[in-house]
């Protein structure tokens, strides 16, 4: 066997600079309507922007640099501004200021990637490698926190339909969110998860 095929996976830690565990804004195009005559109006596009809430602005910004990285993260139920008796679910970074990267090719690219503080070094200035049973462990507090979540996604839906059953601004609004696909509530609120 090679060298390579023996060698464990290393992983090692970097700081991140302050915000850049949040989702990164994005800028989409959409084009106009058109006028009576057919023609768009105004430039015919407008650009509009979007927050991609699945992937932070660290994590996009490795991969776009061709590193391997894990950001840990939970998710919660925050409460929607608009409809207040509406949660909607955002992720959030399980260790704030950190994200590991695994086996990085070029230390300098990685050091100048947008995001990037500095990497986590040894008492002698070499990257401190992880050890792959601290990353799991990380991986199981991150599952627990998936289990946590869950629990109360599931209360907060019971709640949600069984205030519906009495406010029918509330029903006509959840009616409209199940049709466009945006929030799946279970119809049975004694439902349980397996």
């Amino acid at each position: 066997m090679t060298a390579n095929t023996n060698r464990k996976m290393a992983w090692y830690a970097v700081r991140t600079v302050p915000g850049a565990q949040k989702p990164r804004r994005e800028f989409a195009v959409e084009p106009t309507s058109l006028d009576k005559d057919g023609r768009p109006r105004g430039k015919g596009y407008r650009i509009v922007p979007n927050l991609n809430h699945n992937m932070s602005a660290i994590e996009r910004a490795l991969t776009e640099n061709g590193f391997d990285c894990y950001m840990p993260s939970e998710k919660r139920l925050i409460r929607d501004r608009k409809h207040t008796d509406l949660w909607k679910v955002r992720r959030f970074a399980l260790l704030v200021g950190y994200v590991f990267v695994r086996e990085p090719r070029d230390w300098r690219l990685l050091e100048a990637t947008p995001g990037v503080a500095g990497i986590v070094k040894a008492a002698d200035g070499s990257p401190l490698p992880i050890d792959i049973m601290d990353i799991l462990a990380v991986r199981a507090a991150e599952a627990d926190a998936e289990v946590e979540f869950d629990r109360r996604s599931r209360l907060a839906r019971q709640v949600l339909r069984k205030n519906a059953k009495t406010d029918p601004r509330l029903k006509m609004l959840i009616g409209k969110l199940d049709i466009a696909g945006s929030l799946s509530v279970p119809l049975d609120y004694q439902f349980q998860a397996a």
